[in-house]
């Protein structure tokens, strides 16, 4: 076969400038619109169990003006109060879609990316452990922990052998382990400034990673080991940070109205400081629709 000529350049006809645009612009996004994906994932869920723990992203366009042709480089925070806590991203809208979806995964236990070295274990179809909290004025609190070990599907179960199908026996014992733990000692979750984070493989094997804010690093520890006493597992030591926010408006009690919408509202405080006690817990799993209620305070609900 002839092979052509290498001195002759490819050029575009006058009508042909907006394919090429075209063709970067796929290029550069990987076909997803981030502006547009990001309105709708930002948005509060409508569920009300799922509002409760759910936290406002955001994030900021980092992107050097001379690297503006080959996707986007953003700072992505899972809680826009937490400054703290953020990731450097970059790629194409696509990429950027997939490694949100995959930090947010991540952090609730359900990580659904493809492994690699260094990754972490997945934890998408263990059951979760949801324990709630609340102080004498009504202020809220969210922990999880995972049921590293057991599935609701019973097609993994036989496929996979390194976790067995959830039992009402494994439900009953897991209620019992947070009516002692969390309702017979009337348990509370003392919310303060200080952030103290429980991470690493331990932490990830274990079904608990993530952070939780605390009046001091023994609160948070304290915390941790409650919940890992539920499976009869002991913290990792060398697992725990520790952070403080800087803010001096974030725990400000708000009692100044706003108008929004033409309504007079009182905001909400943006990270409340106050004595949480241990309210109830649920069990989620993923083949159901609805959580299984295990604990009020001190009485078992699962029979």
């Amino acid at each position: 076969m002839p092979q052509k000529s290498t001195t002759k350049r490819l050029t575009l006809d006058k009508d042909e400038p907006s394919l090429l645009f075209a063709i970067n612009d796929l290029l550069s996004t990987g076909g997803i619109d981030f502006d547009e994906w990001w309105k709708e994932f930002s948005k509060p869920p409508n569920n009300k169990l799922e509002r409760e723990s759910w936290t406002k992203p955001k994030f900021i366009d980092i992107t050097p003006k001379e690297k503006s042709d080959i996707g986007r480089w953003i700072k992505y925070y899972p809680d826009k109060e937490d400054e703290n806590t953020f990731h450097k991203l970059s790629g194409t809208d696509r990429d950027l879609v997939y490694h949100i979806n995959a930090i947010g995964y991540q952090q609730s236990g359900s990580v659904e990316n493809i492994p690699g070295k260094n990754s972490k274990p997945p934890l998408k179809g263990f059951p979760l452990l949801e324990l709630h909290f609340i102080s004498p004025e009504k202020k809220k609190g969210v922990k999880s922990i995972r049921c590293t070990g057991f599935t609701d599907d019973d097609l993994i179960a036989k496929t996979f052998k390194l976790v067995q199908p959830v039992t009402p026996a494994d439900i009953k014992r897991w209620a019992q382990k947070i009516k002692t733990i969390f309702g017979d000692t009337k348990y509370v979750w003392k919310k303060g400034k200080e952030c103290v984070s429980y991470t690493g493989l331990a932490a990830r094997l274990q079904g608990l990673e993530g952070y939780a804010y605390v009046q001091n690093k023994q609160d948070g520890i304290n915390l941790f080991t409650a919940l890992l006493k539920i499976f009869d597992y002991a913290p990792d030591k060398d697992g725990f940070n520790i952070s403080e926010s800087t803010s001096t408006t974030k725990y400000t009690k708000q009692t100044k109205e706003i108008t929004v919408a033409g309504q007079k509202v009182t905001p909400d405080e943006r990270r409340p400081i106050a004595d949480c006690e241990f309210d109830h817990a649920v069990l989620k799993l993923p083949l159901l629709n609805k959580p299984i209620p295990l604990v009020k305070r001190n009485v078992i609900l699962y029979k």
